[in-house]
């Protein structure tokens, strides 16, 4: 008896190929996934402000009688705050 080990070569080399292949997409899976969830948490770090008042942020909110601040000036949910007490 006589067996083709021609036949069974080819099902190897499919079967090792598609291993290979589901290997590098679980690695640019893992990749992808690892960048898109550091993306999303500095997006939603980013975000928080814009979603706060002045007061929520813990900063004092500039206005027409408010408009010199003697420390740093944040944009906080469209409007202009201060990070410490204003001067007048």
């Amino acid at each position: 008896m006589k067996i083709n080990k021609r036949g069974m070569s080819d099902i190897v080399t499919t079967i090792i190929i598609i291993g290979i292949a589901l290997a590098v997409v679980g690695i640019v899976w893992y990749v992808i996934n690892n960048v898109v969830e550091q993306q999303s948490e500095d997006v939603q770090n980013a975000s928080e402000l814009v979603f706060k008042s002045c007061v929520d942020a813990g900063y004092e909110r500039m206005n027409e009688t408010l408009t010199t601040c003697s420390e740093t000036i944040k944009y906080v949910g469209g409007f202009k705050c201060c990070t410490t007490t204003p001067t007048a």
